[in-house]
């Protein structure tokens, strides 16, 4: 199998797309016909049923205007086994369709747990037994701030893999430790925390880079600070950003075109809150509100990647 890089960039030139879908369920955002399902007395079943039924409408609106989907583990973790359980059925849903997935787990820790996380995401076979490895993914959001001992082993459990590192992120409180200068031993000031981050990167990324010229080994770099996208662009030449904060969160197109590099296929805007519900939850109410749904999140991935790639053509 190709590297996760090739096959990402392969579907974002396929597609004219740089759009991740995040599958986030947020019951309280649910269309109200689905919410009322859980009103009085529900059970882990019908919970599942739910957040899976939800899932698949996304996936059937929007799977040819992106490139990947991106569940974050949260929002089913949230929910107990039966979050769990409607998790596996959508990443089922997601490989049976051939779909990108990137699961938003954010996992790091001392080398063999590290080891241990990598083996339930990225191995495609199952530790014991003689299976496929239901779990796995095709790429994995990861904390470097361990350091090299905390990312080496996802490495090791599958080259193939994509890894985004946490480098600069889209939260408002990042540069209380991200923006901080660090200082050279002669007293001289260095860069920034991130930019020591993306360096770091650079090198991990340097034993799986493939035929587009980018890595394996990515960023996860907010779409709210475009200069600073310039920045670890420039620092990181060939890792893919995965860019969050478009939408919702206030980020422009702007950071999407300075990550994006000189041959545009190298930053992905990851878009959840405002790709899932561009709707008043009472407003679909009644029997026929998937039809309403599919139309108005399949409007919102259109609108999102034609501005994407109209902004980027300008360039």
């Amino acid at each position: 199998m190709e590297g996760f890089a090739d096959r990402l960039i392969d579907r974002a030139l396929a597609r004219r797309s740089r759009v991740v879908v995040g599958l986030d369920p947020d019951i309280g955002r649910f269309p109200a016909f689905l919410r009322a399902q859980l009103q009085q007395q529900p059970t882990e079943a019908q919970l599942e049923e739910v957040v899976v039924a939800f899932n698949q409408l996304v996936i059937e609106a929007t799977e040819a205007e992106v490139v990947a989907y991106k569940p974050q583990a949260a929002f089913y973790e949230q929910y107990g086994l039966a979050g769990m359980r409607a998790l596996q059925r959508t990443l089922t849903l997601l490989r049976e369709r051939g779909l990108l997935v990137i699961m938003d787990a954010k996992r790091n820790d001392v080398a063999h747990t590290a080891g241990a996380y990598g083996i339930a995401w990225l191995a495609p076979r199952h530790p014991l037994f003689d299976a496929a490895n239901p779990w796995q993914v095709d790429a994995l959001t990861l904390n470097g701030y361990l350091g090299s001992d905390g990312i080496v082993p996802f490495l090791e459990v599958n080259p193939e893999a994509g890894l985004f590192v946490l480098t600069k992120t889209s939260n408002p409180s990042s540069g209380e430790l991200q923006d901080l200068f660090l200082w050279t031993e002669g007293g001289e000031r260095g860069g920034t925390v991130a930019e020591k981050m993306a360096e770091l990167v650079h090198q991990w990324g340097q034993r799986g880079v493939g035929r587009h010229g980018f890595s394996n080994v990515g960023m996860v770099v907010g779409a709210t600070y475009p200069e600073m996208a310039g920045q670890l662009r420039r620092l990181a030449p060939q890792a893919l950003f995965l860019m969050p904060g478009i939408g919702a969160q206030g980020g422009s197109l702007e950071g999407i075109v300075a990550g994006a590099g000189p041959q545009g296929v190298g930053a992905y805007a990851a878009s959840s809150r405002s790709l899932l519900y561009p709707f008043r939850p009472d407003e679909l109410a009644d029997a026929h509100w998937s039809d309403r749904a599919r139309a108005r999140i399949l409007a919102a991935a259109q609108q999102l990647r034609q501005a994407i790639h109209a902004r980027l053509m300008a360039v």
